[in-house]
């Protein structure tokens, strides 16, 4: 149940905050796998908000109290995270195809779950972008040509594609998440 809104809902659509040893005193727990005390609420600014406002999130914590915009933040980096473990998984299980040409070429044999483009790439990115959704191909902006390009061992990197369908689906609800922590109420 989230401790926002109220509303009961799977596990999978909530985030689980527990007790943390050192400040702030609170940790997400995305892979529900911490032990102690915790609360769950939906990753959305409204819902994180309104268990604060309520004191739901104090009452559920023991008593400790946090900042809105502190939650919010820690659950981007978070999902910030999984996102960089995923793709470094696709890397590693051959399941990524790094650069515009490895994209281009993987795109026109009809092969692409996820086209990542960076938020600061030009040139070809939004002809990329209009192959990719051309054969289905989801695609969405995420960090920038020198984050894509250090994570992947890169100078930089302005488009980057998922192959694989089940990887690419979970990093879309991670982005999912963190649009929906970032849009105002």
């Amino acid at each position: 149940m989230c401790a926002g809104c109220g509303a009961r809902d799977e596990s999978a659509a909530l985030v689980r905050l527990v007790i943390g040893p050192t400040e702030p005193f609170v940790a997400v727990d995305l892979g529900r796998r911490l032990g102690g005390r915790g609360v769950s609420v939906h990753a959305k600014r409204p819902c994180v908000a309104r268990a604060l406002r309520r004191g739901a999130l104090a009452r559920a914590l023991g008593g400790t109290v946090v900042e809105a915009e502190s939650v919010e933040r820690m659950i981007i980096e978070q999902y910030q995270r999984r996102l960089e473990g995923l793709c470094l998984a696709a890397a590693r299980s051959r399941n990524l195809e790094p650069g515009t040409d490895a994209v281009r070429a993987s795109l026109a044999e009809g092969h692409g779950a996820l086209l990542l483009v960076a938020a600061d790439a030009r040139g070809r990115a939004e002809e990329i972008r209009a192959l990719a959704t051309a054969i289905g191909c989801a695609a969405a902006t995420w960090g920038t040509k020198a984050s894509l390009g250090q994570m992947l061992s890169r100078h930089e990197l302005g488009v980057t594609l998922v192959t694989d369908r089940g990887i690419a689906q979970a990093m879309l609800a991670c982005l999912a998440q963190i649009e929906a922590l970032s849009e105002d109420e």
